[in-house]
């Protein structure tokens, strides 16, 4: 948990729906951790809904939505993070760039320009539209399950996402999704998408 919060300070950012900014999380940073994580060993713990704020979207006049959850859910998905990226970047696709650790835009264009001079002649651009807020809830929790037998962090991992959002002071309910926002919500979508990514390379070779 002490890790989590030292990685979560790092990033900064924004305060959630409860106002909690960092530095006043870090004003009495040991108490809290000490309760969340009594919290969270009790099976009590509850997070709030992220606070949801609409900011523009790239080469568009169009907004994306973005849940940013409270700094205390930014360290139980952080200290979650930690636990399950090492297991699923063992198995994760090759060629998948996106969210992941050391991966970048120069790495993709690099391995497109690899494809292209052994003698592939198409590049194939594909957007899904709102990803992140379609993902199937319950798909996304067996996938969970195939690989964490802790009940106790499943309960949690779904608690996350059903949290809702608060939208100019109106609770929205989450019945799909991940917020786009939230530490634990890259990893759940390239999880979410790696049966995809190995079955595309099959269709290659």
């Amino acid at each position: 948990m002490l890790l989590a919060w030292v990685k979560v300070q790092t990033n900064a950012g924004s305060c959630g729906a409860n106002g909690i900014t960092i530095d006043t999380f870090e004003k009495d940073s040991q108490r809290r951790l000490l309760a969340l994580n009594e919290y969270l060993k009790q099976g009590s713990y509850k997070p709030k809904p992220v606070k949801r704020v609409r900011i523009p979207k790239a080469g568009s006049k169009h907004t994306r939505p973005l849940g940013i959850p409270t700094v205390t859910d930014r360290v139980v998905q952080q200290a979650i993070h930690m636990v399950l990226e090492p297991i699923y970047e063992q198995r994760f696709a090759e060629q998948s760039y996106g969210f992941r650790p050391g991966g970048r835009c120069h790495d993709a264009l690099r391995r497109v320009s690899g494809q292209l001079a052994d003698g592939h002649t198409h590049v194939v651009d594909i957007d899904i539209k709102g990803y992140f807020d379609a993902i199937d809830q319950q798909r996304l929790m067996k996938l969970l399950e195939e690989d964490v037998a802790d009940g106790k962090l499943l309960r949690v991992l779904e608690s996350i996402l059903k949290a809702g959002a608060l939208e100019q002071r109106s609770w929205q309910m989450s019945e799909e999704g991940t917020p786009q926002g939230g530490v634990i919500s890259p990893l759940l979508a390239n999880l979410y998408l790696d049966e995809l990514d190995h079955l595309m390379m099959q269709d290659i070779k």
